[in-house]
């Protein structure tokens, strides 16, 4: 019978254990709010899942390559909140600057023109308030 009552006390611990990683992954970063807010207006659709930055990087260049404006915009932000949340916001915005020359030199326009998507989703946003 002692098993069980201990059983009984170490289930929370186990479902914390679960649970925290979960939430601990969602940091707040510009890009991330930006990026949430744009899929959850319906501005964009969530794009799939990647395993790294790199990966996302990849796809930004696939898309460009293909003419999808919208799937580079949205694979370009994916790869800035990537970027911002494990590297921060300082390297992210280098980033962002470097993907709008790429996307400048790639389609010969202003980003505005080329990829207006990519400033709508990435509009600037309120500070993120937890923490």
């Amino acid at each position: 019978m002692k098993r069980i009552y201990l059983l009984g006390l170490l289930l929370p611990i186990q479902l914390q254990l679960v649970v925290a990683p979960a939430l601990a992954a969602k940091t707040c970063s510009p890009y991330r709010v930006n990026y949430e807010s744009a899929i959850s207006q319906g501005l964009i659709t969530r794009p799939s899942l990647v395993n790294s930055a790199w990966q996302s990087w990849n796809l930004f260049q696939v898309a460009m390559r293909r003419n999808d404006r919208i799937e580079a915009a949205s694979r370009a932000a994916q790869y800035l909140v990537i970027l911002s949340e494990y590297a921060g916001t300082r390297q992210a915005n280098q980033a962002r600057r470097n993907i709008e020359q790429e996307m400048v030199g790639y389609y010969q326009q202003p980003v505005e023109v080329a990829m207006p998507m990519f400033e709508v989703i990435l509009e600037n946003s309120p500070a993120c308030l937890s923490k």
